[in-house]
């Protein structure tokens, strides 16, 4: 009985020590104890919580996740790592925290990838493509040959005797003063209309062939090309006019496919396409509908990677007609409130 109570508490020990947790309750002294700080003005974000996923450069497989709550202290955390040699990344909240966003192939580096979660209340279907939600906000930084060695885990618990090497102090300093940056980007989109007081609002749009997520290792976007949904209001009549005029709006999108920068994984079969609906503002609710192809006038922000700018003038080709208001009292002509009803068309 003696001989079992020692290996029971050394069992409880090595256990405690793998698991890492928000209290940071670990002091285990065969790990590196590494400080972690990030600076998340980059992305926008103030997080409520951060996750780190540390990955094994030798398996590829996720060896140890860390998580704490987030704070403004010089240093907010510590990591408690065994020697090896890693791979870090680093994002806003803890798994499947972030709205509309789910977290998959986390077991391995070469298959984490974020995607916007599926939009099962669609109200107009246009396309084969998969609907996906707006996405929330994802800060994210990958920090490559992270190498924990024997004399990284003497210094952070200050058990050498000796000058150490200013490589394991920069090495033990590689989690301080990080940035990340956000992989999900804020873009405005303002449409001109021609026959604008002819509209109910709001308009309801449908971008097509955009991306439906963020594959980490490749720093890529997925390639799967889906289709997000969202309203466009805001209307604003030209200067002098009360016919024709603008609507507009902010979504949140991972941008193009493939490629972060630029549009060169987008075939014909994947043009982004604006297609947007109106409801007249006659008595039938009459539905009218135009397409653009604005593949080839997407721009990219040079500052932000990623981040893509719609045309700054988008227009109609044709006004939308002309048609008797339902009534004088509520023709809809101010209307913010228009609820659009599930219609499937044909495909």
């Amino acid at each position: 009985m003696k001989r079992i109570v020692p290996i029971l508490i050394m069992l409880i020990y090595t256990l405690s020590c793998e698991r890492q947790s928000i209290l940071d309750s670990c002091d285990c002294t065969d790990h590196a104890k590494l400080p972690i700080s990030i600076d998340w003005s980059k992305s926008g974000i103030t997080p409520q919580n951060v996750t780190l996923l540390f990955y094994s450069n030798a398996e590829g497989n996720l060896a140890f996740e860390h998580i704490y709550e987030h704070n403004s202290n010089a240093i907010q955390s510590y990591a408690h790592i065994p020697a090896g040699e890693y791979t870090v990344v680093v994002f806003n909240e803890l798994r499947n925290q972030i709205k509309n966003m789910t977290i998959r192939g986390d077991k391995n580096l070469s298959t984490l990838e974020f995607h916007a979660s599926e939009n099962t209340d669609v109200a107009m279907h246009s396309t084969e493509q998969k609907y996906i939600n707006t996405p929330g906000m994802l800060g994210l930084q990958t920090i490559r040959n992270l190498v924990v060695t024997s004399e990284m885990i003497d210094y952070t618990h200050g058990n050498l005797s000796t000058k150490v090497s200013d490589y394991t102090k920069t090495k033990s300093e590689i989690l301080l003063n990080l940035e990340p940056e956000n992989k999900v980007n804020l873009s405005s989109i303002t449409l001109h209309v021609n026959g604008l007081n002819n509209a109910r609002m709001p308009a309801l749009v449908n971008l097509k062939s955009i991306s439906e997520g963020y594959m980490v290792d490749k720093n890529e976007n997925s390639t799967k090309p889906t289709t997000i949904q969202f309203n466009m209001n805001n209307r604003t009549y030209d200067s002098g006019s009360t016919v024709n005029g603008t609507i507009s709006t902010q979504i949140t999108l991972f941008g193009t496919l493939g490629d972060r920068n630029s549009i060169v994984d987008h075939t014909k079969d994947t043009q982004i396409i604006l297609e947007v609906f109106f409801k007249l503002v006659d008595k039938e609710k009459t539905l009218v509908s135009q397409s653009i192809n604005i593949t080839n006038h997407i721009t990219f922000d040079k500052e932000k990677e990623g981040a893509i700018n719609f045309p700054a003038y988008i227009s109609l080709d044709k006004a939308l007609p002309d048609v008797e208001p339902e009534d004088d009292g509520d023709s809809g002509f101010d209307s913010e409130l228009e609820d659009w009803d599930i219609i499937d068309i044909p495909l």
